[in-house]
C-alpha cells in the first residue's frame, strides 16, 4: 500500500471512529470537537484527492517534496488514529 492509500485508509478510519464517538453520550463541547474533527477529516480527504490529481497532471512538485509532505501527513494521521482508539476504548468501558 502506498502512502496515499495509507493516508486515505486512515482518513476513512478516523471518520468512522469520530462518528462512533459522536453517537455516544458526551457533553456538548466534546460533540462540537468531534464534529470539527469530522469536518477537517472530510476536507483533508478532498485535498489529498486533489493533490493526487494535480501532481499526476502537471508534475510541478518534485517527488522528494511530495514524499516528505506525505510522510508528515501519514505520521499525523497515525497519531490521530491512535488518539481516537484511546478515546473509543475509554468510552466503551
Amino acid at each position: 500500500m502506498d502512502k496515499l492509500e495509507q493516508i486515505g485508509h486512515l482518513l476513512i478510519a478516523a471518520l468512522a471512529k469520530a462518528r462512533e464517538l459522536n453517537d455516544l453520550e458526551l457533553g456538548a463541547k466534546a460533540k462540537q470537537k468531534i464534529k470539527e474533527l469530522m469536518k477537517i477529516t472530510k476536507e483533508n480527504s478532498r485535498k489529498i484527492e486533489t493533490l493526487t490529481n494535480v501532481t499526476a497532471e502537471n508534475g510541478k512538485l518534485d517527488k522528494a517534496t511530495v514524499d516528505s509532505a506525505l510522510d508528515r501527513i501519514l505520521a499525523a494521521m497515525k497519531s490521530v488514529d491512535e488518539e481516537l482508539d484511546v478515546l473509543l476504548a475509554k468510552a466503551r468501558k
